[in-house]
């Protein structure tokens, strides 16, 4: 079996939206046609052959009375899925999903097993904003493994400013059961202003319950620039430590 071919009728009928009899009834059809086409033209491209999968998708629902799909059906599910929105932005899909296969997404909107864009939700993502098992981001990255520039939250989050989780670190700010950073806050810390439950390591170190007045001087003299929304956050989370 031409695997090129089967790919190609895959995507036609997951824009079809039909199962059962009359699936397997388009799906001969498509392939039967394209193997036609290639013996008499000697072309192996299934695109040149038949053109865009989504304008031969058209025409069969066309031709079967199918207005619109506007869910995703079981053959969609055990054999995928995929929407691309027609809008795009510099040349890039606004939205792009790619569900129930594997399958990599890119969109300013991506959501897929693997998902590549600025706010990008997927088994491995990559994006401004990120969020997945494997999640990075350039901003901000959530998920099991999150790594990110700004922010990471997760049960292993690295960042390069704040980090929350299991197991955080980061250059400022970290809080979890293991915390890494300038100010640690969390079960086990190391830190330059260490707040800890269990132990703790650092320059400043406080073990709760916790004088917030006393951390927070140290946190300032850590910290001469920081402003008063910030500490107001870390202020915020350090009562915490108080009982």
């Amino acid at each position: 079996m031409n695997r090129e071919f089967e790919n190609y009728t895959n995507k036609v009928l997951m824009r079809i939206g039909v199962n059962g009899k009359k699936a397997k009834q388009i799906r001969e059809d498509i392939y039967n046609s394209l193997m036609e086409k290639q013996q008499s033209t000697g072309e192996s491209d299934p695109y040149i052959l038949m053109g865009d999968p989504k304008e031969v998708a058209e025409e069969f629902r066309e031709n079967l009375g199918i207005e619109n799909v506007g869910h995703m059906n079981s053959y969609d599910y055990f054999h995928g899925y995929e929407y691309v929105s027609e809008r795009k932005v510099f040349g890039v899909p606004l939205v792009h999903v790619v569900a129930g296969r594997i399958g990599v997404a890119k969109g300013v909107i991506a959501v897929g097993p693997v998902s590549i864009g600025v706010i990008s939700i997927g088994a491995i993502s990559v994006g401004l904003l990120s969020i997945g098992a494997l999640a990075l981001g350039l901003l901000f990255g959530f998920g099991g493994f999150a790594i990110s520039g700004l922010m990471s939250a997760g049960g292993f989050a690295l960042s390069a400013v704040v980090s929350f989780g299991g197991f955080a670190a980061a250059k400022c700010f970290a809080m979890g059961g293991f915390a890494a950073a300038d100010i640690a806050m969390g079960g086990i810390t190391k830190g330059v202003v260490s707040v800890f439950r269990q132990s703790g390591t650092g320059t400043y170190v406080f073990q709760s319950p916790v004088k917030i007045d006393e951390v927070m001087n140290a946190i300032k003299h850590v910290y001469p620039d920081m402003g008063k929304f910030a500490l107001s956050i870390i202020e915020f989370f350090c009562r915490g430590f108080q009982g």
